[in-house]
């Protein structure tokens, strides 16, 4: 199961913890979009999919009978709290992202945008493109990067050892 998903033609997913739960939780979130989509005629908003997906996983921290869902995603934290940002990691090593982005935050986009999320990555990461997932929204939809765009990204970033800053833009996953 990948961990970057398309939940509509507009909105991704990007989740770390058990798959199981991640099954179940772009489920329901999928189903929300699509009836929101028949009921409303308009696709959901980032703001009501992340409040539905947030009361979801608050319902099932609260209730009896069920556990809480084991898995924090770019969208919500495990408890169901949300926020807005503009560069964000979530699962293993995150804080070490997290403070990568700080530093070297800068807003751009395009080909910039993914070699500073790749050379984030490449700080905890040490295999190089292979444990490495990579999403991009486009017009058309979600973008999943190959492996090999990946690779020649790394090692661009690996020719240039000097470079230090990238700039960054959010990358909607």
């Amino acid at each position: 199961m990948l961990k970057i998903v398309s939940l509509d033609d507009h909105i991704a997913l990007a989740c770390a913890g058990l798959k199981a739960d991640a099954c179940v939780l772009i489920n329901r979130a999928r189903i929300e979009c699509q009836s929101h989509r028949l009921t409303v005629e308009d696709p959901v908003t980032v703001e009501y999919i992340t409040c539905y997906i947030a009361g979801l996983q608050q319902k099932y921290t609260q209730c009896g009978g069920v556990r809480p869902f084991g898995l924090p995603t770019l969208i919500t934290d495990p408890s169901g709290t949300f926020s807005a940002w503009k560069a964000n990691a979530t699962g293993r090593n995150s804080n070490s992202m997290r403070e990568f982005h700080e530093k070297n935050y800068k807003e751009t986009s395009g080909q910039e945008t993914i070699k500073l999320s790749i050379r984030a990555l490449l700080e905890v990461v040490e295999s190089g493109g292979k444990n490495i997932e990579v999403a991009v929204m486009i017009k058309e939809g979600l973008r999943q990067l190959e492996e090999a765009e990946i690779d020649a990204v790394v090692v661009e970033i690996r020719d240039n050892p000097h470079q230090t800053r990238y700039p960054y833009e959010l990358i909607n996953i």
